[in-house]
């Protein structure tokens, strides 16, 4: 008897873990379309959200192998104020773009590189946001805030590129992470590295070759961004926190092995409707203003991470 309820409590908390996501959602989306009386606007509210959601695409296969990014807003804002940089210097603004882009690639490769040779994900990439933005800030002495680009890339057929590189970035990770080898080895990695190796999984090649790609996103969301608004060094300081709380909320493990790629759309989709619906209502309630909004979203991070480690945990123990 006691066999049979722990096997209830087990299939009970790990339905709950399913249906959890889904549940925030609808709260969401049900708080959102009571404060909203123009649904046009949620297309350019929601900009910021689609950058810190391609993040979170490429973060969450990072976090599958067990590794974290916490330097992509300071990749942003290096490449988009070497695209500022150079386009005052005189470079075209297709050549200072493709600058930025290789700099955000040359910036997650360098991340890469610490993880392969052995420094934890989180400090390798700790240092690298605090040294990503010392470089911006270094740049930025030299200039003020750069603007006054053409701005013909910051939209296509309507929509924000920001909608775009989303799109593109959530097709090509879920066919890699979840129709590929490579994204095999992602989750052997997550489940155990060291079992990994000897089943002949390349795994710093992995590893490398993944952060590498966070670096990419960043240096496309940079050039897209800095057209628009201009390049300022610190203006994505703390996206890293929202790439994070999409991929936690959608389901994936934050110790990896487990998770994927349409979890994390689902995580975009509850945080954004959540952060934009206690916007519109902050302009009743003072304390969801700005940093208490954050606030909400960090108290929801530790819980739905705290539930999914436990889960988790549980069905180890039983396994």
């Amino acid at each position: 008897m006691a066999a049979a309820r722990n096997m209830i409590s087990s299939s009970t908390m790990r339905w709950v873990g399913r249906l959890l996501p889904w549940a925030l959602l609808v709260i969401a989306l049900v708080l959102m379309f009571s404060e909203v009386s123009n649904p046009d606007l949620l297309r350019l509210l929601g900009t910021p959200w689609a950058r810190a959601g391609a993040l979170a695409i490429v973060m969450t296969a990072i976090i599958l192998t067990g590794g974290i990014d916490l330097s992509v807003g300071s990749m942003i804002g290096l490449s988009s104020m070497v695209m500022g940089v150079l386009w005052k210097q005189g470079w075209s603004i297709p050549l200072a773009g493709l600058a930025a882009v290789i700099v955000g690639i040359a910036a997650g490769s360098a991340n890469g590189g610490l993880v392969v040779i052995g420094l934890p994900p989180l400090v390798a990439t700790l240092a690298t946001m605090a040294f990503y933005f010392g470089l911006s800030m270094v740049l930025y002495g030299a200039e003020q805030r750069i603007t006054g680009m053409p701005n013909q890339w910051a939209e296509f057929a309507g929509v924000p590129t920001e909608y775009w590189i989303l799109l593109v970035t959530f097709l090509t990770a879920l066919f890699v992470i979840h129709y590929t080898r490579f994204g095999r080895w992602c989750y052997a990695i997550g489940e155990n590295p060291l079992a990994a190796r000897f089943a002949a999984v390349p795994v710093k090649r992995t590893q490398w070759f993944l952060y590498a790609a966070s670096g990419l996103v960043a240096g496309l969301l940079a050039v897209v961004y800095t057209i628009r608004d201009g390049a300022i060094p610190d203006a994505h300081r703390g996206i890293e926190l929202k790439a994070i709380t999409c991929v936690v909320v959608g389901g994936t493990l934050i110790t990896g092995g487990r998770g994927g790629i349409p979890l994390t759309l689902l995580g975009l989709a509850v945080i954004t409707n959540i952060d934009l619906a206690l916007g519109f209502v902050s302009a009743r309630v003072d304390v969801l203003k700005g940093e208490g909004r954050m606030v909400v979203i960090g108290v929801l991070l530790i819980s739905v991470a705290t539930w999914n480690e436990w889960t988790a945990s549980d069905e180890s123990r039983r396994t």
